[in-house]
């Protein structure tokens, strides 16, 4: 399963700072894409920082995947377009990642979106298609298994909340959880098992992992919800049914399954790509333990720089 070298050649998303171009795909993707390193850390601080350490094997697909992912949530929170723009938008954007063609986005549904870095994203959006289209079969058919999920609850989103203001059971937000974060811990470990083989984690462990990442996934995006909560209100979401301190513990107990996760892996880069978040996550809740009601947390780079400390001691 695993493969030496597997990376090379392909039209990389990301490079670590050590890897060098090499003539043909690679340095022509890096001249399609020129500035997605820019772009990636843009739209995401956080993630940005575990793909560029990933193991190289691992980068493009886990690289085409967030690219993607954030280009159909960036669509569904342009929140300047209509709520049916946002649904057409996703619909075209789901089907061309199934592969039925290309999805250019009108120039118009693109400048709805939050951000700049965003609009740039939905304007690329189809040289993030080609990248696709360039991945090993198997692992394109991960990414788009992944996707096909996440657009899935992206989807149920936009529709459910244009008649309701709050979810009806906690039941919803555990399904809603999976499609949108806890299915990229399974896709992450599969693709792990794909490209790197025993060099990812214990083969006889694989269906043990996969269960702790998708726990894992649902615990990054609890994460979220629980920091975004009163913002979500103000526009007539909430993701959240019951009790706030549960939910807490519970987005608690799946970041450390995710810590338990990444120390089972093979390898200094993987461990340290898999950890980092949930150690981000877990100082995120902290701090919404301390902070003010009402006041927005965000987690200075003094912490993001102590969790990467943290993540690299722990994966020696």
């Amino acid at each position: 399963m695993g493969r030496e070298g597997g990376g090379e050649g392909r039209g990389l998303i990301l490079r670590g700072k050590n890897d060098s171009c090499t003539a043909g795909a690679g340095c022509g993707m890096m001249r399609r894409m020129q500035g997605a390193r820019n772009l990636l850390r843009a739209v995401s601080r956080s993630f940005y920082l575990s793909i560029v350490w990933l193991p190289r094997e691992m980068r493009s697909a886990v690289g085409v995947a967030y690219l993607l992912a954030r280009a159909t949530d960036s669509a569904a929170d342009a929140t300047r377009a209509t709520c049916a723009r946002r649904q057409e938008a996703l619909e075209r954007m789901r089907g061309a990642i199934a592969g039925g063609g290309r999805a250019a986005l009108p120039a118009e549904f693109c400048a709805a979106a939050e951000s700049a870095a965003e609009a740039e994203l939905l304007t690329r959006f189809d040289e993030a298609l080609e990248e696709l289209e360039r991945l090993p079969t198997e692992e394109g058919e991960l990414v788009r298994g992944a996707l096909n999920a996440i657009t899935e609850g992206q989807l149920w989103d936009l529709s459910f909340f244009e008649e309701h203001n709050c979810v009806l059971s906690d039941e919803q937000t555990r399904l809603y959880l999976y499609r949108v974060a806890g299915c990229v811990g399974r896709f992450w470990t599969r693709l792990g098992f794909l490209t790197l083989g025993e060099r990812f984690g214990p083969p006889e462990q694989q269906e043990l992992l996969e269960e702790a990442g998708v726990r894992y996934g649902c615990g990054l995006q609890l994460v979220n919800i629980l920091r975004d909560r009163e913002e979500d209100a103000r526009r007539g979401r909430a993701y959240l049914c019951s009790g706030r301190e549960e939910w807490m513990e519970r987005a608690e107990r799946y970041l450390r399954d995710g810590l338990d996760y990444a120390e089972r892996l093979g390898g200094v880069r993987v461990r340290f790509a898999s950890m980092l978040p949930a150690l981000l996550g877990l100082s995120t809740l902290e701090a919404l333990r301390r902070a003010r009601p009402g006041k927005r947390v965000k987690i200075p780079r003094r912490a993001v720089y102590a969790a990467m400390a943290q993540a690299f001691a722990a994966s020696l």
